[in-house]
């Protein structure tokens, strides 16, 4: 077992994971250039190609080429060249223009962060249909949405991450099927779910956690196919209807005095020990319809897959990848990459038919052979965006390997600082979270940019109206202190219009430090030994032996609830 040379931590590195990197060494010219071993454990690994993905952070700033104020990733104090959407995929300019010369006196990541800054950058991913959804990001097909990232098909959502085919939603992470839900993790098939997580074919219910089946079911735990269900106590449907007339679901004080007696009510029921159906050789957590895939978390449909994460579509012979995959195979190493594209190592947001595309950076449409390239479509035999020949490319990319080769830079990911972001705006904050001087001291970059928020007064949460009723429409004009990070944000008018039509109050927290919030009911990427509480037989889970829940292997844990 290596030590990572990040946390200096031991880490594991079968035999299976060396078969499936070398089934992955590219070849330039007549010579294969094995990919070496990692020198950083999964979480570190994952913690890199997270510093390089800002989803999430959305600001206001100038297109550079047609002057227009338009939403996007980069913040108005980066260096780089940014284009709107239809701008950036449009035929008013050409990303060979930019193309570099390679000079072997210098590194490659160094010259790859100086074509970053030359190449017009896109503004936002956004592919598909998207209507009336300015601020979101890493989405296709999207309708009236206001900040939700990472997902497909919605309408009228608002304050979500990770996400397929959903209604009429807000705060959320991982939402399959669902219409009407607020507060959720991790729920598929379900309507009208109020502070809920994993759940499945929930519907009209408040306060559920690993419900299959249930209708008019509050604070339960553990059921299947209930009905008119309390704290998971059978009632009538009058007593039922009784209870719920008396909690008053517009209070703020009632719902965070609800979550905490909902809390402790579970903790005293068992939890399986990982999550996932349909598995065959398989180890990870929230791991479905998988085979011979191991320490892969958030997946579906992965086939001979390592330390995957967030792949909620079929792919198959991939290791070291975060999100994505729909036909994705052979990529190591990579953040955001599928749709059908093969052989990637180190790519970020490559896609729709791409193959054998190396440190490359926005390339789609069935480009290939491409090497430190950064928006290139239909294009092939290129590095640093500037075209040669099928022999010249295969010269010059050898003697780059050999030259990242000696440097220790072949085969890992992006170095820290050619990150475009601070590593506050990327998804690492949330997995990963760091104080400035901590991120800082490892390499990492900071963002201190605060986009101005305008506003005709500003007010504290906890002056907020008690009850979501009592607060005025001018709430849209207010700038409202985070009761926990002390960021001022404002309300916009379709989460007023949501609260109030669904009867919930109004958050009183910044809309990072909700995203924050909700990952927290989210296991870490981490497995665990440890026995059954209920067997006492040795087990792998993602509840860490410190944590509090009473953690039941899958067998224990079936035979109970069913």
């Amino acid at each position: 077992m290596p030590n990572c040379i990040q946390c200096q931590s031991p880490f594991e590195w079968t035999e299976a994971d060396k078969a499936l990197l070398n089934k992955m060494t590219p070849v330039f010219g007549d010579k294969e250039y094995r990919l070496p071993d990692p020198k950083l454990c999964f979480q570190c690994r994952l913690q890199r190609r997270l510093a390089f993905y800002n989803s999430r952070a959305i600001y206001k700033r100038t297109c550079n080429l047609t002057q227009k104020t338009i939403a996007s990733v980069y913040s108005p104090d980066k260096p780089h060249t940014v284009y709107n959407k239809e701008d950036w995929y449009g035929d008013k300019w050409d990303p060979l223009s930019f193309g570099m010369e390679y000079d072997f006196n210098r590194s490659f990541f160094e010259q790859f962060q100086e074509l970053m800054q030359r190449v017009p950058a896109l503004s936002l991913a956004q592919l598909g249909n998207v209507q009336n959804s300015e601020f979101t990001n890493d989405n296709l097909k999207l309708k009236n949405c206001y900040l939700v990232f990472d997902g497909e098909q919605a309408e009228d959502c608002y304050h979500g991450h990770s996400f397929v085919n959903i209604r009429s939603c807000m705060d959320f992470v991982y939402l399959v099927n669902c219409e009407v839900c607020f507060e959720v993790v991790h729920c598929i098939d379900c309507y009208n779910l109020q502070w809920s997580q994993h759940c499945k074919n929930c519907n009209d219910s408040h306060f559920l956690k690993d419900c299959i089946g249930c209708t008019n079911c509050f604070g339960c735990v553990n059921l299947r196919q209930k009905q008119y269900c309390i704290f998971n106590e059978q009632k009538t449907k009058e007593e039922y209807e009784s209870f719920m007339q008396s909690f008053v679901t517009t209070s703020w004080s009632a719902v965070q005095n609800m979550r905490k007696q909902v809390q402790e009510f579970f903790l005293q029921f068992p939890v399986k020990a990982v999550r996932g159906e349909q598995n065959v050789d398989c180890y990870g957590d929230n791991l479905n319809n998988s085979k011979n895939s191991v320490q892969c978390f958030d997946c579906n449909e992965q086939q001979d897959c390592r330390y995957c994460t967030d792949c909620m579509m079929p792919a198959k012979d991939n290791l070291d990848v975060h999100i994505w995959g729909n036909g994705l195979e052979l990529t190591y190493n990579s953040c955001v990459c599928g749709e059908n594209s093969r052989n990637i190592v180190s790519g970020y947001y490559v896609s729709q038919g791409c193959s054998n595309v190396y440190y490359s950076c926005f390339c789609s449409r069935s480009s290939t052979n491409l090497f430190g390239c950064i928006g290139l479509r239909h294009k092939n035999h290129c590095i640093l965006n500037k075209q040669y020949t099928p022999e010249q490319y295969a010269e010059i990319t050898a003697k780059i390997v050999e030259q990242m080769q000696f440097q220790g830079q072949w085969g890992e990911f992006f170095s820290p600082e050619t990150s475009a972001f601070g590593y506050n705006e990327t998804m690492a904050q949330t997995f990963f979270p760091l104080t400035k001087e901590q991120a800082e001291q490892r390499g990492f970059q900071w963002s201190d940019y605060e986009a101005p928020i305008e506003a005709t007064k500003t007010i504290q949460a906890s002056q907020l109206p008690d009850d979501q009723t009592a607060v005025p429409d001018d709430v849209l004009n207010w700038a409202i202190i985070c009761e926990v990070t002390a960021r001022p944000f404002k309300i916009v008018k379709q989460e007023l219009d949501f609260c109030r039509t669904h009867k919930v109050p109004l958050p009183r927290r910044h809309p990072d430090q909700r995203h924050a919030d909700r990952f927290a009911h989210k296991n870490p990427y981490i497995l665990w030994d440890r026995r059954c509480a209920k067997c006492n037989k040795d087990m792998q889970t993602s509840y860490a032996p410190d944590r509090p829940e009473i953690v039941w292997c899958e067998e224990c844990f079936l035979k109970e609830v069913y």
